[in-house]
């Protein structure tokens, strides 16, 4: 699909209705197109302006409603104001809090923004769970997230690509790929789960000492011991690091920690978030496609 580019003149004067932010998210859900029936494979379809969140297919006569089978099944909220949300969310490089978000929404309950908002996440988890890295070398590392005199800590364990390149002098450099990541205690099943679900097999993986990383398996594995050197740590393993820390930053910094029993949605829009860096202008829209096409999420009843 080609993503459209949103700046905020763009966004702000396009899509100022709910019949606009509607066209818009039908075309999200089609992958471009107006309708694609997916028993048929139609694309032409009947609409009543009575009913304009459903249309039928002219070919077998299938409903589609739009915010069935989406994250934004069961919702009262317009799909203006979702869509609203997502832009805001996805503007800043820091991303926004459910405070901040409900300031700029105009809403009055802070539980009905962060519960959009956690929808918003999964939706963004969802899409990069069917990805795996597997391009270049493979960093394979945890960190620890929270607090400890809160009890409020719990590990993510992150594997992300190196990948080598040579600059305009000659010079062999290394940059982030893509990133995987898991939440869960860092053990070797915890490991191997992530190596078997994020890690194409066969790829080339370094890690550190860690028996919860040296001996997974369905990969070409390496480790080096670099507790305490951090010379030796940013030699080896100096992406994934880098990513945790940023991470970390980021959850303190824009939402002043999140409890450990969230931590998954949070290090997932972080991840999404990082594995499109380079695609600023069309993050929007790539986050509305992964939000038209996320499964329903239940969490509670006020959006």
């Amino acid at each position: 699909m080609a993503y459209e580019s949103f700046s905020a003149e763009r966004f702000f004067t396009e899509i100022t209705t709910e019949a606009a932010a509607r066209t818009l998210l039908w075309r999200s859900r089609f992958q471009g197109k107006e309708f694609h029936c997916p028993r048929c494979h139609a694309e032409q379809f009947y609409a009543l302006a009575t009913r304009p969140e459903v249309r039928t297919c002219k070919g077998c006569r299938r409903q589609l409603r739009l915010r069935a089978g989406t994250i934004f099944a069961s919702s009262k909220t317009s799909l203006l104001l979702w869509v609203k949300a997502l832009f805001y969310v996805m503007q800043g490089k820091r991303g926004m809090s459910a405070q901040e978000l409900q300031r700029h929404l105009g809403l009055k309950s802070y539980g009905r923004v962060w519960s959009m908002l956690q929808k918003i996440r999964a939706a963004l988890q969802h899409r990069d769970a069917g990805y795996q890295v597997g391009d270049g070398v493979i960093e394979l590392d945890a960190g620890t997230f929270g607090r400890r005199e809160t009890g409020n800590q719990g590990d993510v364990l992150v594997a992300i690509e190196t990948k080598a390149w040579v600059d305009a002098k000659g010079q062999a450099r290394s940059r982030a790929g893509f990133a995987k990541v898991l939440v869960g205690t860092e053990t070797k099943a915890h490991a191997q789960q992530l190596v078997d679900t994020g890690v194409r097999a066969g790829a080339m993986v370094n890690t550190d000492g860690s028996w919860s990383f040296r001996n997974v398996t369905g990969v070409d594995a390496d480790y080096q011991v670099v507790a305490g050197d951090r010379a030796a740590c940013e030699r080896w393993l100096p992406w994934v690091h880098m990513f945790i820390s940023n991470a970390k930053a980021w959850i303190n910094g824009t939402h002043h920690g999140v409890k450990n029993k969230h931590m998954g949605r949070y290090v997932g829009e972080y991840t999404y978030r990082f594995n499109r860096r380079h695609d600023v202008p069309r993050l929007f829209h790539r986050a509305l496609v992964a939000c038209a096409l996320a499964p329903p999420v239940k969490l509670c009843a006020l959006c």
